[in-house]
């Protein structure tokens, strides 16, 4: 071999192994990421999985219409006010239905991804342990409170029992949502009051940052600050801001509410809070809740109010 020849050799093999390493760098020795979920067809009515990384659309912050999560007797409410507009908004992949097998809500032929929701990780696992959890779900949610439908040893640690949580429905291929409540700072901060001091708390715990690598998707539960659009917007960017330093994948939504614990506020007043963050946020949890145990304070629904909020954020 002449040393003309062999010069190019070297030099070619140097730069496969700078080639390589740029490759393996990855987030500079970070945490591996979490096993995603692939894609699959929902039958009966679902749709693809749509989780982080893995929808089809390009809807979220920046690309289009949000990605939503919405409960199925709320998108019941809403088909019955305006079917052609809540079709138009919601029967697509990056919309979360959370339903399940004793009142399916998602339309048949809807591209919707079926999601089941549960308020204790050890209700989640006993359900998938006992094969209780309709075969056309998708996507599970993750949504744990400081009140008694999740255990006390679970609002205790919140981002413990998030990554179990996301491990198992990871297991069963799933993609994960995380909805961790703002009360949950009353737990983690003995004494506190809600309102601001519960943000600052949460934050200041950087409890969305040791959430968000699990997650999917991750909502931030901000919607009670929605009459003050300013807090709202600093809690929510703040949250998404720890969230994606954590982990640059999760989609990250926002929840917005028609009548947040029984506040008023008016379409107009929502939709200044929730277009004060659209550009920081992938898409928002639309709460549209009537009085009942999981919110005795609330007057709803409105579901004329949430379609023209929904109306108004989409594109």
């Amino acid at each position: 071999m002449s040393p003309t020849t062999t010069r190019k050799a070297i030099l070619a093999v140097v730069l496969l192994l700078l080639l390589t390493s740029g490759c393996s760098a990855g987030r500079g020795g970070g945490r591996p990421p979490v096993s995603r979920p692939p894609s699959a067809a929902a039958s009966g009515g679902g749709g693809t999985a749509g989780g982080a990384g893995t929808s089809g659309t390009s809807r979220g912050a920046g690309g289009g219409g949000p990605f939503w999560i919405v409960s199925g007797q709320t998108l019941a409410r809403l088909i019955a006010t305006d079917r052609a507009t809540a079709t138009r908004l919601f029967d697509t992949p990056s919309t979360y239905v959370l339903t399940g097998s004793g009142s399916w809500d998602v339309p048949a032929g809807w591209s919707s991804t079926p999601t089941a929701d549960f308020t204790s990780y050890r209700e989640m696992r006993a359900a998938l342990a006992d094969h209780r959890v309709d075969p056309r779900i998708r996507a599970a949610l993750y949504d744990n409170e400081h009140w008694g439908m999740t255990p006390a040893s679970e609002q205790a640690d919140p981002a413990r029992y998030d990554r179990l949580a996301a491990q198992l429905a990871h297991r069963h291929q799933l993609t994960f949502l995380a909805a961790p409540s703002t009360d949950l700072a009353s737990v983690l901060r003995p004494g506190l009051t809600g309102g601001e001091g519960a943000f600052g708390a949460l934050l200041d715990a950087g409890l969305f940052g040791r959430i968000a690598p699990s997650a999917d998707v991750l909502d931030i539960q901000g919607q009670g600050a929605e009459p003050d659009p300013a807090k709202f917007a600093a809690f929510v960017r703040s949250a998404a801001a720890q969230a994606r330093s954590a982990n640059p994948d999760v989609r990250v939504l926002a929840g917005i509410s028609t009548n947040p614990s029984g506040q008023a506020v008016t379409a107009a007043g929502i939709e200044r809070a929730a277009q004060a963050v659209r550009r920081d946020v992938d898409g928002f949890w639309l709460n549209d809740p009537a009085a009942g145990a999981a919110c005795p304070r609330c007057t709803g629904p409105l579901p004329q109010t949430a379609l023209a909020v929904a109306s108004a954020l989409d594109g």
